[in-house]
């Protein structure tokens, strides 16, 4: 049977009958998506009147295959019909789910969710041969989590903690999918399906292409490439999202709102799902949702993430800046983009330090308010712009002279002022009070960094998000 793809899935259901869906279905791929593909299968196979007697669940980090299969081959108690559902099974695992393993367990960390990073942590633990007990040595550690100057991070030693609170097994290294192509050979009972799901699938498996073969795989993965093909992907299934949630509430949605949403969230089908809950929520008994109910609805992002995030860089909040660095990165958003946005964010917070070094407490204090900063403080900023101006222009007209008495071009403005807007000086108050947390060397060392990391990236094999969480981390450190 050829394999299903997500935005297929319903079109596929309406035309197959459980009498004829195949004994075994392999749903894999985005976890949302996922999540959503399975109900709908499962609303096909076992009517939910059923379901407490006729469907069995188990968890593919804690249970063995052995058990699953037991249940197979174990007829339910008043009806022909069963259903065993394998969640997050970890049969089509191989050395390339690493990279992915390593992504789920710092995201899940870093946000405080230990369950959810122990889960990931186990399984990567088991693709690597290893034990808790060996993880006291850096080379050893390194196989599962980068250290951050010879230094675990933050996060790691509480998700050891947890991992031995809770008795954790880490799963042994033999391959148990053998065992599920074997029964699936010989065949199971009449009328049992078994329903497994996972997120990362080796294709080259003898399991895969047993099920792709003589069962059904539904495909929820997502291209996270940076492909025209790859970002229109992403772009479909957004919109499929969208239009099932507004056909479920009977809504329609402007273009506009459309793009302003999807430009907001990203591809982040959580978040996109939560937003348009809200709206619909928000318009009552109005069919169509426009860009306006957007922008009320949804204010606390209006922002663009980039500024969130070097603002966030600016208050060495750390926990902000690697939550934002993922999703930007997760978004598509260039390694060397986030680069040269840190790079800008740190130049102009030097710009600050040194007017503050310069003014030396005649205008400018830490402590002032801002009612008091708009008055003789700004006023000096905007008289220390207005002077580096002129010394540039100079420069420039030093270096690139007028030629046969024409009159040059005005020069756009420099960015290497600290008021650009003379209406806005808020902005102003703000970069001064962060860069008066900075030392003036912690500042210049970090321009040095990023000169090198700029070359690493553009030289080396190095990976690029290591080098930016490195750097990060590092610059957070007071």
């Amino acid at each position: 049977m050829p394999t299903v793809a997500y935005h297929a899935l319903s079109d596929h259901l309406s035309r197959t009958p459980a009498v004829d869906w195949p004994p075994v279905t392999l749903i894999c791929g985005e976890e949302m998506l996922c999540k959503r593909a399975f109900e709908n299968v499962l609303d096909v196979l076992m009517p939910e009147s059923d379901r407490a007697l006729g469907v069995e669940t188990f968890d593919g980090g804690e249970d063995s295959i052995a058990a699953v299969l037991s249940s197979m081959n174990t007829y339910a108690l008043l009806s022909t019909a069963k259903v065993v559902v394998l969640r997050d099974a970890r049969l089509f695992y191989s050395a390339r789910a690493q990279q992915g393993l390593r992504e789920k367990v710092v995201a899940a960390a870093q946000s405080g969710d230990m369950k959810k990073a122990s889960r990931s942590f186990c399984n990567l633990m088991g693709l690597a041969g290893l034990a808790l007990d060996d993880l006291t040595t850096p080379a050893m550690r390194n196989k599962v989590v980068a250290d951050i100057d010879g230094e675990p991070p933050a996060w790691f030693p509480q998700l050891l903690d947890y991992c031995r609170e809770k008795g954790l097994r880490i799963p042994d290294r033999h391959d148990d999918g053998d065992l599920l192509n074997a029964s699936m050979q010989k065949g199971f009972p009449d009328g049992h399906r078994l329903v497994v799901t996972t997120d990362f699938v080796d294709r080259r498996k003898a399991l895969y292409k047993a099920i792709d073969q003589a069962g059904l795989v539904v495909d929820c993965t997502v291209p996270k490439g940076e492909t025209r093909a790859d970002r229109m992907a992403r772009d479909a299934v957004t919109k499929a999202t969208m239009d099932a949630a507004l056909a479920q509430a009977g809504k329609r949605m402007a273009g506009d709102a459309r793009q302003r949403l999807m430009q907001w969230t990203g591809f982040d089908l959580r978040t996109l799902s939560g937003s348009l809950a809200k709206l619909i929520s928000f318009t009552g008994d109005r069919k169509t949702i426009t860009d306006a109910d957007v922008t009320a609805v949804l204010h606390r992002t209006r922002k663009d993430p980039i500024f969130e995030f070097t603002n966030a860089v600016a208050d060495r909040d750390l926990s902000a800046i690697l939550f934002l660095l993922n999703n930007l990165l997760h978004d598509g958003m260039h390694p060397l983009q986030l680069l040269a946005a840190v790079a800008n964010q740190i130049r102009r917070l030097l710009l600050a330090k040194d007017f503050i070094a310069r003014d030396g407490g005649r205008f400018w204090s830490a402590g002032m308010s801002f009612p008091q900063f708009k008055t003789a403080a700004f006023k000096a900023v905007q008289a220390d712009d207005g002077s580096f101006t002129a010394i540039a222009q100079g420069w420039d007209s030093i270096l690139d002279p007028a030629v046969d008495g024409k009159k040059k071009k005005k020069a756009a403005a420099s960015d290497l002022v600290l008021a650009k807007n003379p209406k806005s000086p808020f902005p102003v108050f703000q970069t001064l009070k962060k860069a008066d947390a900075f030392a003036w060397d912690t500042l210049v060392a970090a321009m040095i960094d990023l000169s090198e990391i700029d070359l690493r990236m553009k030289s080396t094999s190095q990976d690029p998000r290591m080098l930016l969480e490195t750097f990060l981390v590092k610059l957070c450190r007071k």
